[in-house]
């Protein structure tokens, strides 16, 4: 049988990985958001751009990425 204290432990790790599914899928909003166009939206708008700068920002404030791991130019 489980023990109070594991029985806690369990409870804050499903706590975090929802957290963490939670920014994820915000992320993922963000950049589906960024990448729609609407048929009037100018195409050279920077749209895209600001949606992974924002998706980044996210995913940093979360603790679910470091500084260092950045990717791209």
């Amino acid at each position: 049988m489980s023990q109070p204290g594991e029985i806690d432990e369990l409870k804050a790790r499903l706590d975090a990985t929802e957290r963490q599914v939670s920014t994820l899928a915000e992320a993922v909003r963000v950049l589906a958001g960024g990448l729609e166009g609407g048929p009037l939206e100018d195409p050279a708008q920077s749209r895209p751009e600001h949606a992974a700068r924002l998706a980044h920002e996210l995913l940093l404030a979360a603790g679910l990425i470091r500084p260092e791991e950045r990717e791209g130019p």
